[in-house]
């Protein structure tokens, strides 16, 4: 019998679908305690949270959590592994373009407060390498650097979440979902995949969805549309190309990413979007083998990228694909 434990933190909606092993365990409040634990480590929102304080003693050294650390060590391979594109030193930019508060909570004051600042200078390999110790285990950001963890820390909370309910409370079977971000493992039922939905982002048609039969892996779904708003500048969203400065301007509008690792899938889903259809799909292929994405572009193609191994791990259902990229 599957518990059903729906709750909000790290500013999206959780929904999690587990079987554990024995009748009688109820999980909800491990759950939501390993949630509470992360967004305390890793908001940006929070004043009294990690990532908080180290962004208010940017230019010293910092003793971290080994939670932070661990974070940290993976966000600095996938900068050097995405050729920069992906990085968590943005902040500075989503504050300018008026992202300055949780999403839900913005105010337009706010945000014409931060708009039409300064232009910033483009992140470089010198402005994001991380100065992490392992001995000491600490870290030395830059005075320029602050740090946004937001998209990174919550797929790294969900895969995290996911590896603990199997190996200590031996969870036969389960489904995490976090705004767009969904781990699963064992199936729905011995016979039965977990099914998942992905809609398209230009349509509100239910049959438009593509859906994905899966019984163990990862999908991570970024887009330009979620999470938007208006400045006296025009539209934002908050997927920043660290090579202006400023919120993507690709074609793409939305990217899911299947694979083994729920991290992985997130940071590449958002790499595809602000890099668009030919340099994503061209740094994708130079990089990954066992993984596939399905984009989804501002004229409303839809493009599947198929993995180059023969590796899947689900089967989609009512994909139309009008380019597969092989």
């Amino acid at each position: 019998m599957h518990q059903t434990i729906s709750f909000r933190a790290m500013n999206t909606q959780i929904q999690v679908l587990v079987e554990p092993k024995s009748e009688g365990v109820n999980l909800a409040s491990h759950i939501r305690q390993y949630f509470a634990n992360a967004e305390a480590r890793f908001s940006r929102f929070l004043p009294d949270s990690e990532c908080s304080h180290l962004n208010r003693h940017a230019g010293s050294r910092c003793l971290v959590s080994l939670e932070m650390a661990e974070l940290l060590e993976q966000s600095q391979y996938h900068f050097e592994r995405t050729e920069g594109i992906f990085t968590i030193a943005i902040l500075p930019a989503l504050e300018r373009a008026g992202y300055v508060g949780s999403f839900e909570t913005l105010q337009q004051h706010e945000i014409e407060k931060f708009s039409g600042s300064d232009p910033l200078i483009p992140v470089s390999a010198k402005h994001t390498h991380l100065d992490y110790d392992r001995k000491m285990q600490s870290v030395l950001l830059t005075s320029q650097q602050r740090i946004d963890l937001g998209g990174i820390g919550k797929s790294w909370t969900v895969q995290g979440l996911a590896a603990d309910l199997r190996s200590d409370w031996q969870v036969q079977r389960g489904l995490i979902q976090a705004g767009g971000d969904v781990e699963v493992w064992g199936g729905a039922a011995d016979a039965e995949p977990w099914v998942i939905a992905v809609a398209n982002p230009q349509s509100e048609d239910p049959l438009d969805e593509a859906l994905l039969w899966m019984r163990d892996g990862a999908i991570a779904t970024s887009s330009t549309q979620r999470r938007r708003w208006e400045t006296s500048e025009g539209s934002k969203h908050h997927l920043i190309d660290p090579r202006t400065m400023e919120p993507s301007q690709s074609s793409v509008v939305q990217c899911s990413v299947v694979g083994a690792h729920l991290v992985d899938c997130e940071i590449w889903a958002k790499v595809m979007c602000i890099l668009g259809i030919e340099e994503g799909i061209a740094l994708f292929k130079r990089k990954i083998e066992r993984m596939e994405a399905v984009m989804y572009t501002n004229d409303g193609a839809v493009h599947h990228v198929k993995p180059a191994a023969k590796w899947f791990y689900g089967e989609w259902i009512g994909l139309r694909a009008d380019v597969v990229h092989e």
